[in-house]
């Protein structure tokens, strides 16, 4: 009967322990790089009309007549703006609304106050004094 490896008279050798693998992900996408160049008549032209003006993120490719302008103020490079709001917050009504009446302030009950305790002048002795 077979029981298993046995004990030697001198020690053996197996093979190298493997390293760990190593899993290869994809580079992190970097954030995407806002356009401050935009084309307009002059650098005034370009910064006031930024979100319709032809963007130039290479500095050329303006129409005729304007040139390429970086413009450096958060407003280029945020959201756009749209035609219409975004939200629609209250709408008017076709009459006046009423707010309802102001109540009261409220009354708070409290306990009655306690009256001050009776203090004892009766004491025993021999004497008043």
């Amino acid at each position: 009967t077979d029981s298993g490896p046995q004990p030697t008279d001198s020690p053996t050798l197996s093979s190298k322990p493997t390293s760990a693998p190593v899993i290869k992900t994809a580079e992190p996408s970097k954030a995407p790089t806002p356009n401050t160049f935009f084309c307009g008549e002059t650098y005034q032209d370009a910064e006031q009309n930024c979100f319709t003006a032809t963007p130039c993120p290479n500095g050329s490719g303006c129409p005729a007549g304007e040139s390429c302008y970086g413009i450096a103020i958060p407003k280029c490079v945020s959201a756009s703006p749209t035609a219409a709001p975004t939200d629609s917050g209250p709408q008017p009504t076709d009459s006046p609304t009423l707010s309802p009446k102001p109540t009261s302030a409220p009354v708070i009950k409290t306990a009655e106050p306690s009256k001050a305790p009776t203090p004892n002048t009766f004491f025993c002795g021999e004497t008043y004094q």
